[in-house]
């Protein structure tokens, strides 16, 4: 039989857990609440992704930035930048250093586990760039070849799982651009990475080619996998840009189609 004193320990001991648990439950239920109250939401991105995200006369731009700043104006709060290497950006998300991140960043089942991820805003299929007369043109073209893909990317996830029996060789950047600038001085045979963002930073450079979708890709906005209602709230929103067009719009402002 449980004695007065067993009792007063045992509720001791409830009110002691339900004291720790609070905070974390409150945490996620108010995350929302505090952006509009702040009226500030804060934003993380790797700022070296073009066209999604780059720096331009010292200025964050890209498909990303018009993104978010129109996902700002539309919740009523403003945009706060938070500029994170790409390796580290969901480790970022996930320690609190912003609220959401908004970088290109394509679902995987990995990164499903950690972070979670908004209604797709983007489908961005992967393949590889390759130098004309390569004769790369499907993932078996790669076997012996040295292949260049940016850390934490969705293309070095590509390559690493579903190529490994033919991939051997390869070299990580941090940069995308710094894999493409060694494209063109022959220095890997293929860059493997998401198909726009490919065409996009090799259109001035005819000696490169690109090869069909290998695989197909989303892309969505990121939050901690607790705040449910942030994520309810972007969308809510994602879902009225594609209904008003605002995300055709931007696609063909930085990809040139509709």
């Amino acid at each position: 039989m449980m004695t007065m004193l067993t009792r007063r320990y045992a509720l001791a001991g409830l009110v002691a857990l339900t004291a720790l648990g609070a905070p974390n439950l409150c945490a996620a239920a108010d995350t929302l609440a505090t952006i509009k109250e702040k009226g500030v939401m804060t934003v993380g991105n790797s700022g070296s992704y073009p066209p999604f995200e780059f720096v331009a006369d010292g200025k964050l731009t890209g498909f990303d930035v018009d993104l978010a700043n129109e996902l700002g104006r539309r919740m009523g709060v403003k945009i706060e930048w938070t500029v994170i290497d790409f390796k580290g950006i969901i480790a970022g998300l996930v320690a609190k250093r912003t609220d959401v991140l908004i970088s290109a960043i394509t679902r995987t089942p990995d990164r499903a586990k950690q972070v979670a991820f908004s209604e797709p805003y983007y489908n961005a299929g992967i393949g590889a760039a390759v130098l004309k007369n390569s004769g790369i043109n499907k993932p078996e073209d790669l076997k012996g070849k040295t292949v260049g893909m940016q850390i934490g990317s969705s293309g070095e996830r590509y390559v690493k799982t579903e190529l490994k029996d033919y991939v051997e060789n390869i070299k990580l950047y941090d940069d995308f651009v710094l894999a493409v600038n060694d494209l063109k001085n022959k220095r890997v045979d293929a860059v493997v990475n998401p198909l726009p963002t490919l065409r996009y930073n090799t259109k001035s450079h005819p000696d490169i080619v690109i090869t069909e979708t290998w695989n197909q890709s989303d892309v969505g906005i990121n939050t901690r996998l607790e705040d449910t209602a942030l994520m309810a709230e972007i969308n809510k929103h994602l879902a009225a840009m594609k209904a008003d067009g605002f995300l055709a719009s931007i696609d063909k402002k930085w990809f040139g189609t509709h």
